[in-house]
């Protein structure tokens, strides 16, 4: 039962106002997936805003000293198998379409979001 392939489900809430909090969902994202589990991020409320193109690239996790951009979390995530999903309602609270965004795998509304975390094993909110 060890070796089953789980199913886990990242709700992000938060986006590029609050920096710091963006890069741990995709870090453990990418873990889950990096162990051979399906690896899911949902971005509603402002977290939609993480995947306006252009953001990644300009927003750093740590303001001062050295850090990473939000991109290079992104980009491992991708790697892994990570798969994103933007919420609908959330993509006007952002003033964004989805033509704004980067790739992602789709757009869900309440219904697809509550199945998907009904069918995950585990669900984890930022």
């Amino acid at each position: 039962m060890a070796d089953e392939t789980k199913k886990f489900l990242y709700v992000l809430t938060t986006g590029a106002e609050s920096p710091e909090r963006s890069a741990s969902p995709f870090f453990l994202a990418t873990t889950a997936a990096l162990m051979d589990h399906e690896s899911v991020m949902v971005f509603t409320i402002t977290a939609s805003s993480l995947l306006k193109k252009g953001v990644a690239e300009n927003l750093r996790i740590k303001q001062t000293g050295q850090s990473s951009t939000l991109q290079f979390f992104i980009d491992q995530a991708r790697e892994a198998g990570v798969k994103f999903y933007v919420c609908a309602p959330s993509l006007d609270l952002v003033e964004a379409e989805v033509g704004d965004l980067i790739e992602i795998e789709g757009v869900v509304g309440g219904t697809a979001l509550n199945e998907m975390a009904l069918a995950a094993d585990v669900v984890i909110s930022f």
